[in-house]
């Protein structure tokens, strides 16, 4: 048994340091000194000391956690290893998440739905990728898969079209068969389903310029030519690079 000598307030405010039997102990918040009643001439138990700081380690870990949710919306998962990261133990931990989502600080369903708006709003990346994502932040997958299933698809499809524009910027030298190969790749790569990729192609309503097919054939023959010492190696490169067998007979025969 110790008694409570000395209940002294920190510059700090609402924190005091707690002494017993003349000599510093531990630190303690106003809600615990409140809390456990704690005042001047009061005798302790050690099983209530250790009650006492177990309560100020769980309140110091939410005071983290809190403070951690300041700057951005976070997962429970993300909570959790934030916590574990720090060393607070398994109860301590346990004991704030529950304080968190009971006052709706914490709710990995709400934020899942602004974390896909996020990603829809700013970045190019489809389905598939914000999936990987949230699901790699902790969010459940039953969550995940609700809230994906929400998605309005005029919006992906408006976000894969604005997408597959700058990929046909960026293959404006290759054949119109390797820039539609480009543009399924890329959409493809960004998350996005066949559905969309082809509904996003089909509104481009893209269309080959046979002359623009043959000057950008040509200007492809004056550069790789002299990689090959035969013309079938030539053809086949070519043809890799997506021109019909007929365009590059046509070039090559127009230079001898």
């Amino acid at each position: 048994m110790a008694k409570i000598t000395k209940i002294q307030a920190q510059k700090r405010k609402g924190r005091y340091n707690i002494y017993l039997d003349g000599k510093y102990a531990f630190p303690v918040a106003e809600t615990t000194l409140i809390e456990f009643r704690l005042m001047n001439g009061t005798e302790i138990t050690d099983d209530q000391i250790k009650k006492i700081k177990d309560r100020e380690n769980v309140n110091k870990a939410y005071g983290d956690a809190v403070n951690y949710l300041s700057y951005q919306l976070r997962t429970q998962k993300e909570i959790k290893d934030y916590l574990y990261k720090k060393e607070y133990h398994r109860d301590a931990v346990d004991d704030v998440i529950q304080r968190l989502e009971k006052l709706h600080y914490l709710d990995d369903a709400a934020y899942a739905t602004s974390f896909i708006n996020t990603q829809l709003r700013t970045t190019a990346n489809g389905p598939k990728i914000i999936e990987q994502k949230l699901l790699k932040k902790g969010v459940p997958d039953n969550i995940v898969q609700d809230k994906l299933f929400e998605i309005n698809q005029d919006v992906l499809l408006e976000n894969a079209i604005e997408f597959a524009k700058k990929q046909i910027r960026k293959q404006k030298r290759a054949s119109f068969k390797q820039m539609l190969t480009k543009i399924r790749q890329g959409l493809y790569q960004k998350g996005f389903n066949n559905e969309i990729i082809e509904a996003a192609i089909k509104e481009l309503d893209l269309e080959p310029d046979e002359d623009e097919e043959l000057d950008k054939l040509k200007v492809l023959v004056e550069k790789v030519r002299h990689r090959y010492d035969k013309p079938e190696k030539l053809i086949h490169y070519l043809m890799t690079k997506g021109y019909h067998f007929d365009e590059i007979k046509r070039v090559l025969g127009s230079d001898n």
